[in-house]
Order: structure tokens, then sequence, then C-alpha cells
């Protein structure tokens, strides 16, 4: 049994004694127990399309809830991401991208891990980008929990989510009724403000948010422009970014709307894709959805969900470009709109089955790209406008063989942007031989369509592929859960997977930048995690990964790979109410930057400090992160002139919230 339900079941056995108890004394036992991990408790929605109990799920589930997230004072997906076994994040100053296994090639915008909300897919229709850095278009606070299914998920969602899906559950409005203001400042002068608001308007459970936040940026310092014109390769205030980001949810009876809109403005410092060093380059990211769902349960039987949606998505740019003395002014328009929709049946009519059918359509209504300069000759680099349409549909049965046997099969067929057909087939079979052990193997494959981007865009460092294959993945995973005691849980997974004809941005022999097919990439490893809960609430989490992901060909390391990942998680509750320390560290193995040289591992602490006394309706937390200043090198893909990127030193945030 799960650490929470064991923890509920303990507080109704000891319903006497707590009854006499002090009532804030068993509010803020309470409030530990709904900050845990999540282990058992039937909240997970990623690997089957509805909600089970981990255990049964045909998958090395991790979920992140937002208790956890709060009290080890994560500021974005990113950070969150990066405490998950396996997942690796790397900046380069533009965005943040996710490695998973071993994978992160140059020039993807993560678009291997597919990205949802509520269930909703987020990854832009241009790019299949996932948003996980300050872009990502939700605060924050509004996370209830973060759910993460390693491995092929294509059965299921489709193209991009070929190494793992990331599905983000809001809160409600009964988790933040009322109003409640949060306010931070930090270094270099960070800061962020927000605003949410839930309760009731007529029959309709409402929540809505805004948050802005705006960094300055500092001074950086990049030796690859070390030279007299350049500013002696100090890129001044460059760097700085603003964020505004405004959400909502509606929910009545079986219908719900979601909708959230966001927009980000980056400086880069890095003069990238050709442009002047330490002048303006600015990016600007906007993102919006709304999508509208139906569920409903016919019969005990039987049970039907409808959503449809749009989402947009734009990104503009102006920036200065080519050599100093005689550079040109260009401008980039990005405009993406899709709608999308899906139908779910699910029958339970056959004994010990549970069948699952879905149709999932996607129109990209505008795909595309205005790349031109400006002054002093105008000139058309890029100027395409596509449309495309996937449609799919697949079928999962849940099969209890025996009390101890669970036999999952799925199948998905996808009608693909280019107008081709792929079957994504999957199979897992769990075993629980005692109440302590839980056995799962999985075999499975996935694939990634080519996007808009990286077949046609072209300027004057890059140019387009329109042949590019569509890249495809067969794993197998087996993985091992020991529930020593209600109090300690192992887990064990081991996984090998191949993906076949990889896309990647690589140099051609003119030294132009163009996506091509790799061939096969290997990988394999194994994920180690333990943790342990203390009866007051308090949690120890450790977690080491070892991955090879190599050519299949010639056996070489893929750059950008850490062979391992070590991290740390201890969230502390004191004897003080309302007081909960968080500790969360991470080691990164050392890596190899594109052109192969070695770049040193690192390892990174956090602290953060949060107190939030019961009673009133105010908090404050205090953190620090990269407690010793480390300042590790990120690689960069070939879009830069550096190998190697960076990364920020010691930052320190205070944060105040209160409710009104």
């Amino acid at each position: 049994m799960g650490t929470v339900a064991w923890a509920c079941l303990s507080m109704q056995a000891h319903g006497a004694e707590a009854s006499t108890s002090d009532p804030a004394d068993e509010l803020h036992k309470l409030e530990g127990i709904l900050a845990l991990p999540v282990y058992g408790d039937g909240r997970t929605a990623g690997p089957s399309k509805h909600e089970q109990d981990l255990e049964r799920a045909p998958a090395a589930v991790v979920v992140r809830t937002g208790g956890e997230i709060r009290s080890q004072g994560y500021r974005t997906l990113a950070e969150v991401l990066d405490s998950i076994p396996g997942l690796y994040t790397q900046y380069d100053r533009a965005y943040v991208y996710g490695g998973a296994r071993g994978i992160n090639r140059p020039g993807d915008f993560t678009s291997r891990l597919l990205v949802l909300v509520d269930g909703v897919r987020i990854n832009d229709p241009l790019y299949d980008g996932a948003p996980i850095g300050r872009e990502f278009p939700l605060d924050i606070d509004l996370i209830d929990r973060v759910e993460f299914v390693p491995g092929a998920g294509s059965a299921l969602y489709g193209s991009s989510a070929v190494l793992g899906v990331v599905n983000i559950i809001t809160r409600t409005a009964a988790q933040l009724s009322g109003w409640r203001g949060v306010g931070e400042v930090g270094t270099s002068l960070n800061r962020r403000l927000g605003l949410t608001w839930g309760g009731e308007l007529g029959n309709a459970r409402v929540l809505a948010g805004w948050a802005t936040e705006m960094r300055p940026g500092q001074n950086l310092y990049f030796p690859e422009f070390d030279t007299p014109q350049d500013n002696h390769g100090v890129a001044e205030r460059n760097d700085g970014e603003t964020t505004n980001k405004a959400f909502l949810k509606v929910r009545w009876t079986d219908f719900s709307v979601t909708g959230a809109w966001s927009q980000r403005d980056k400086h880069l410092p890095t003069a990238s894709y050709g442009t002047v060093f330490n002048t303006a380059d600015v990016w600007t990211d906007r993102y919006a959805f709304v999508s509208a769902n139906y569920l409903s349960r016919l019969d005990e039987r039987q049970e039907v969900e409808l959503r449809t949606g749009i989402e947009q998505y734009a990104f503009r740019s102006s920036s200065i470009y080519g050599p100093r003395d005689t550079p040109s002014n260009g401008t980039e328009a990005d405009d993406a709109r899709a709608w999308s929709g899906e139908a779910r049946y699910t029958w339970l009519g056959f004994a010990q089955h549970r069948l699952t059918l879905g149709f999932e359509f996607q129109r990209n209504a505008r795909q595309s790209i205005l790349l031109q300069t400006v002054d002093p000759i105008p000139q058309t680099l890029t100027d395409f406008n596509v449309s495309s349409a996937r449609r799919a549909v697949y079928l999962s049965d849940e099969w209890q063989i025996a009390p101890e046997w669970l036999l999952v099969l799925g199948a998905r067929g996808d009608r693909r942007l280019d107008g081709r057909s792929t079957t994504s087939p999957r199979v897992a079979v769990l075993w629980t031989p005692t109440p302590e052990w839980t056995l799962k193997a999985m075999q499975g494959s996935a694939f990634r369509e080519p996007n808009a981007f990286e077949r046609l865009y072209s300027d004057g460092t890059q140019r387009p592929n329109p042949a590019l294959k569509v890249e495809t993945l067969d794993s197998r995973e087996f993985v091992a859960t020991w529930r020593a005691s209600p109090s300690f849980t192992f887990e064990s997974s081991l996984y090998a997977f191949q993906i076949r004809d990889l896309v990647e941005l690589t140099t051609d022999d003119t030294n132009t930048n163009v996506f091509g097919n790799r061939g096969s990439v290997k990988s394999r490893g194994m994920d180690l995690t333990g943790t342990y809960v203390w009866p007051a609430g308090s949690q120890l989490r450790a977690s080491w990964s070892r991955q090879s992901a190599r050519d299949a060909t010639t056996g070489a390391m893929l750059s950008g790979s850490p062979a391992h990942l070590v991290k740390l998680t201890w969230t502390v509750r004191t004897s003080v109410p309302g007081m909960v320390f968080g500790v969360n560290a991470r080691g990164v193995g050392s890596r190899l930057s594109r052109d192969g040289d070695k770049l040193n591992g690192y390892a990174t602490l956090n602290l953060n400090m949060t107190y939030a006394p019961l009673g009133r309706n105010w908090s404050i937390g205090v953190s620090v992160y990269n407690v010793t200043d480390e300042r590790h090198l990120d690689p960069v893909g070939p879009e830069h002139v550096q190998e190697a990127v960076q990364q920020d030193g010691r930052q320190v945030r205070l944060q105040l919230t209160r409710a009104f």
C-alpha cells in the first residue's frame, strides 16, 4: 500500500486519540501528509489516460506534488523536472532544453518530450517544442502536481511522446479559494508578482490567476568574443527576461473549460545565428490555448470523454546580423495555430477488462515563418506558410488475468502530417507476488515527425531539408518496486531503446547548419530511487541514474549526454507548526560538447525555508540557489559560436504570500 494511503489509514485507526488532541497539531500533520509525494493514491492520468493507482500503471511513473514543489522552492517546470530520475536540462541563455535517458540533441526544442496541461497537449504546432523554462504558459503556483511517465508513449499520445510524457495537473478553486497574492524579490533585482482568485460564480467553480516576472539580467563574459571591438567579450545587460501569464479554469457539472495566455521577452547575450555581439537581440514567445472538456459516466460500465481546443503560438525577434562594420537589421515573425479534439469511450462490460477506444485529431491551420532583413538591403530569407493535419485511432485493454497479474495491451494508428501512416503498439505485464513487491515489464514503440522548422527554415547560417524522415523508437523496460515498510520504498528501472533516423542539427561541408537524419542511436541504463518518510511528514529521497547513449554504428558517446545523475531531496518538517525546510542537491556527470571536448561534471545545492503559521493568512519563504556558487558549463548547439555556455552562480530569493 502507498505511503499516503497508509498514513490516512493510520489516522483512522487512531481516531479516538486524534479526537482528544489539539486540532492545530492534527491540521499540521494533515498538511504534512498532503504535501508528500504520491504513491498508490489513484491520481495519475498519464500512462493510460485515466486515473489509476500508480502501482497499476504500465510505466515507472514519477510524481512531484504541489506541496513538494513549494517546499523545495522550485521556480520553473524545468527545476521540477531536474528532480526526476533520468531527466536533465541544459540552458543556452535562450531556452531550457530537456533531456531524458541520455538523449538531448542539438537544435531540438525538447520535442521528444510531450508536455500536457490537464491532459491537453501544449507542444507548439510549429517547432513541436515543449516549453519547460520561464516560457511555460502556467505560473508555478498554479501547479497541483507534475506526473512524468518515462518511455515510449506514442501508443496513446502519438508524435513527440518518444522519451516520455509530462502531465501537469492544475490546482482547483477549492485549493486556492478567495484572493491570494504573492511577491518575490531576489538577486540582480529579480522580482515577481502573482494574484489568484478561486470561488464560485453561480453553479460554476472558477480559478483565475495572473503573474508577472522581471529579471533585469547581468553582465556576462564570453571568451569567444574577447576583442576590443566586441567590448572584450562582455555582453552588458543583454540577458534580461520578462514574463506575463494569465490563467482561467471554469468547471460545472460534467463540463470544464481551461485557458491560458503567456508572453515572454528574452534578451539574448550569446550572438547566436550570426548576430552581432553585444547588440540588442530580443526574442518574444507568445502562447495561448483554450480547451473544453466533457466527461460523463453513462453507467457503472461506460464512460465517455470529449475534448476540443485551439492553441496559438507566435514568435517575434528583432536582431542585428553580419559583420560589425556592415551590419543588417533583421526581423522574424513566426505564427502557428492549431485546432485539436479527442473522443474517448471506456467500457467495462467484459469481466476483468477495461477497454478504451479513442479518436484524436489535430489540424494545423497555420504554420508560418517570415525571416527578412529590413535594411540596408531588404531581403527575404525564409517565407513559408503551410498547413497540415494528423488524426489517429487508438485502443487499449487492461486485463486483470489473476489477482496478482495485470496485462496491458494497446496500439495506435496515426495518419501523419505527411499523409503516411504509423502504427505504435505497446504491451506491459505487471506482477504483484506479495503486497511488498510489484514487478513490471514493458515494451513499446514511438515516433516523432520532423516539424516545419526543421524541414523548411533557412537563413544565412542554415539551409532547409524537406526530405527529412520520421524518427522511430523501440524500447524495453523492467521495473521493480519494493515497499519494505510503510516508511521506505525502493524502485529500480532497467531500460534499453534504439532510435532510428534521429533528427538533429549538424554542420555540412560548406559550414552551413542543416537538420539531417543521423542514423541510429542506442541508449541503455538504469534508475535507482529510494524514499523514506518519517511519521511526522519529513521525507528523504535519493536517486542515481546510469545512462549510456551512443551512436549505434560507431559506438561513440553522444554529445551533451551525462553518464551519471545523482539527485537528493530532503523535506524537513520542524516542531514549529507551518515551518518547512527543503534541501535539494543534484550531481551531473561529465558531458561532451558538440566537437567532442569534455565538459566537467558538477554538483549544485539549493536550500529553501517556508513558514506558514497556522491560523494566519500569510506565509514567507527564503531560498538560496546554487549555495556553493558552482559555475558549470552547459553544451550548446551549432547555432552558437560557443561550444558551451556558463551557468548562473549563487542566487537568493525572498517570497511573501498573503490571502485576502
